[in-house]
Formats: structure tokens, sequence, C-alpha cells
């Protein structure tokens, strides 16, 4: 029995070869791969599989596979090629015994459902792999988008250029496909609106004798830039103090703990790569506290009464 590592994944650059036409390539410290195009992705890119095959037990096809993993998404970011590997977790198809059975014994051939990412399957026997696809689509009728920018025009024309970044990261957050790039955009739109505002006098006076101190002390040059970059960050309040006031004026206290916890989660994720994968939940409140935001800074300049919270679908 022997174990083979297959890989499906996301490419931005397609290779230079015919669909389902494999092509073995060779990559240092590995056995040779197979590569093999696919169809188009959704809404960008190719879908693309590569296989390794001929190992002797799963823990080395998995240990070997994982290593594709890592040079592929290496690869994808430092080249500029793209490459989206997935989270490798099981595909949420499942079929039933009886149509196992009846693909089986008509094909010979085992029935699995398609998986983004990363995945290891014994060799012996042919196994077939079913991937389902659907794409759906929501119209606004001309009359609907007309009314909106009726709604919007006024209070969009004093547009700062905080407000119109925040606007901006918010409408680029809907044109990216994976979760978690949609998901530091939309917590970066909100930092947009948060203006770190200057200290009051007795604080900026008590940073200045600091300063004093540090000049007079014989430093290394990079630590002495380092200590009055901190000094200097200390002049404004904390971002966390800048969102959390604003939403506290603006919005509510609840709203304010909500982005609190996103923002840590947030973190997680850049500075520990923590929560890819999970993040599905946390990025649609991201949205909506942004939009909430934003649209609190500009209500102040709309009638009372005005209701701009009608989805894409009203008036299709």
């Amino acid at each position: 029995m022997t174990y083979c590592s297959r890989y499906r994944f996301m490419l931005l650059t397609p290779l230079q070869v015919n669909k389902g036409t494999p092509v073995d390539v060779a990559i240092p410290g590995l056995p040779s791969v197979t590569f093999e195009m696919g169809e188009g992705a959704y809404p960008v890119g190719h879908w693309a599989i590569a296989q390794i095959g001929g190992f002797a037990t799963e823990e080395e096809a998995s240990k070997v596979g994982r290593r594709l993993g890592d040079i592929l998404l290496v690869v994808g970011a430092v080249t500029k090629l793209g490459i989206d590997a997935g989270f490798s977790r099981p595909s949420t198809v499942r079929f039933g015994e009886a149509l196992l059975a009846a693909v089986r014994k008509e094909t010979g051939e085992e029935l699995r459902g398609e998986t983004h990412g990363f995945m290891v399957y014994e060799e012996e026997g042919a196994v077939a792999f079913m991937n389902f696809q659907a794409r759906g689509s929501v119209q606004i009728s001309a009359g609907a988008f007309e009314e909106r920018l009726g709604n919007w025009a006024e209070p969009s024309s004093g547009l700062t250029e905080r407000q119109r970044n925040c606007a901006a990261l918010i409408n680029d957050s809907l044109f990216v496909r994976q979760t978690e790039g949609q998901f530091i955009l939309r917590i970066s739109a909100v930092e947009a609106l948060c203006e770190q505002t200057v200290r009051d006098a007795r604080y900026l006076s008590a940073i200045e004798k600091l300063e004093q101190q540090l000049a007079s002390q014989t430093l290394d040059e990079e630590i002495r830039e380092t200590l009055q970059g901190t000094l200097d960050n200390a002049k404004r309040q904390s971002l966390r103090l800048a969102y959390m006031t604003k939403f506290r004026t603006l919005r509510s206290q609840a709203e304010a703990k909500a982005f609190d916890d996103l923002y840590r989660k947030r973190s997680k994720l850049v500075h520990d790569g923590l929560g890819r994968g999970d993040l599905s939940e946390a990025n649609s409140t991201a949205l909506q506290l942004a939009i909430d935001l934003l649209e609190a800074e500009l209500r102040q300049l709309l009638p009372a009464g005005f209701n701009s919270s009608k989805g894409p679908s009203d008036g299709v």
C-alpha cells in the first residue's frame, strides 16, 4: 500500500499548459511533483492540482505534502504569482454509502469530495474527485440606485480625507475574496476614521522633561532613536483610546467593546498568525461596525429620520 499527497490550490497566474494536461516539475528536496491546471476560479484565478505519489507511509506523505504547501505559499507571495493554498479542511460534500458503492461497482473508483488545500489518500485503486460550484448574483434597479445616490449626495459633499479613506477601504474589502484580507481592510477602515489627538499640556510637559533627560544620556544611537520614537508616540492618545472614544461618542459602549474584541483578533492574526480560517463571523461584524461608524459621522449632516440601511437587493 502506498500513499499520495495532493494539493488543490488557486493560482492567479496560470501555467502555460492545457487544462487537464499533467506536467512534472522538479523541486529541490522533494520527489517529482505533477501539476495540472483545472477550471477557472471565481471570481479570479485558476484551480490547480499538485500531486506526489509513492509514499510508503501516510506520515511521510503528509510531511512532504505540507512542505510543498509551504513552498507554494512563499512562491506565490514573494514572486507575485498569487497562490491561495486554502485551509485543507474536509469538503462539506458528503456522499451516501449507496452512491459510493454504486460508483465503486460501476467504475472501480472511490468517490471523494474536493478539498481546497492538502489531503493524503491511499493510491491503491483509482480515486475520483467531485466538485460542485454555484454562483449567484444580485442586481439593483436603476431607480433604487438613483435614490441612494440622491440620499447621499449632500452628506458626501464635505467628506474629510479620513472619511474618504474609510469609505474607500470598506469598498476595497468588498472586492477581496479572502476573509482574512477583508477583515484587515475593515478594521483599517475604522482606524482611518479615528484621529489620535494630541495630549493635554500637562502631559506634554511631562514628556518634554523626559526628552530632556534622554538627550543628556550617553546611549547607542539606535537605542536613542527607539526611545525618542516611543516618546513621540506618547504625545498622542493611543489608537485604542481613539477608537473607543469614537464608538462611545457616535455609537455605543457595546459597539466600542465589540470593536475592541475584533481589534484583538486582528492583532493575533497579524502578529501571532492565529485565527486564519475562523474569522467569518468577526469579518461580518467588522464590516457592519465600519459602516455604522462612517454613517454615524455623516449622519450629522442628514435630515432626521433618514434611513440608509437598505440592502443591495432592495428595488430589484
